[in-house]
């Protein structure tokens, strides 16, 4: 993140941060599950268009968000993603995905952090589902592989959420390329969020292993399920707290 990018980042903490955090009455467990220092990759899920300053408020450490490609041609979203340090990245292959995810990758090895909301888009076409956390991207496991970093699951819950009004489907669909874009975009605001940071995931036994897609699918699902637990608040002992160990590879979720 370049020093313009932090001082926004930072002049954003201070000014606005507290009064978001007394507005949406934010509660935090596990916030020193972040490292000091070091690369790694924040997964979280997506109910709201609150949840990155959630985290910025909550996680100390600058945060560089990635986001899909199409975020960035929208007006207002585009300049506050810049201004945040915030890049595109899509997983679609072709030239620019791979430009795009080498960044990513730069980032993690120049040991910053790295925000990824898994769910991708999915998660806004209906905020109103009974499953609250829709299936995951595989590709930050990757990612994590690669750059030799560990995953930090994290999960925003709250006890309110309130709709906001809806989007009309012609505008939405005019920056939003997704099959629902017709039938609009609903958001949701929250009231009494609580913010759970989970232990990091390390993936240092599979270094060395020939990884397929098999293995980054059984991955990704096996940190769903856990940002499912932390969601719902269960297994705090052992995805918030540390008290009884875990092992990625080896025990249930």
């Amino acid at each position: 993140m370049e020093l313009k990018n932090m001082l926004f980042y930072e002049f954003m903490r201070l000014t606005v941060g507290p009064f978001f955090t007394w507005h949406f009455r934010l509660k935090c467990e596990g916030g020193d599950n972040i490292p000091d220092e070091g690369g790694a990759i924040i997964i979280c899920n997506h109910r709201s268009l609150l949840d990155p300053p959630i985290l910025v408020w909550e996680v100390d450490r600058f945060i560089n968000f990635a986001a899909a490609a199409f975020s960035f041609s929208i007006p207002g979203s585009a300049q506050l993603y810049r201004w945040a340090g915030g890049f595109p990245l899509t997983i679609g292959g072709g030239k620019e995905s791979q430009e795009q995810l080498e960044n990513a990758l730069s980032l993690l090895r120049r040991g910053e952090l790295v925000g990824i909301f898994p769910e991708g888009v999915e998660s806004f076409t209906n905020p109103h589902r009974v499953n609250r956390i829709t299936q995951f991207k595989t590709g930050f496991v990757r990612l994590a592989w690669e750059a030799r970093v560990p995953i930090i699951p994290v999960a925003i819950a709250a006890l309110e959420e309130r709709s906001l009004p809806r989007i009309p489907g012609p505008l939405v669909k005019k920056f939003f390329p997704h099959p629902k874009a017709d039938e609009g975009m609903a958001f949701i605001s929250y009231r009494h969020a609580r913010v759970r940071i989970g232990k990091p995931i390390d993936l240092g036994p599979l270094y060395d292993k020939a990884m397929t897609k098999v293995d980054f699918d059984r991955i990704s699902g096996r940190l769903r399920r856990i940002v499912i637990k932390l969601y719902n608040g269960e297994d705090l002992d052992r995805f918030v707290y540390g008290t009884r160990p875990f092992d990625i590879n080896k025990d249930r979720v």
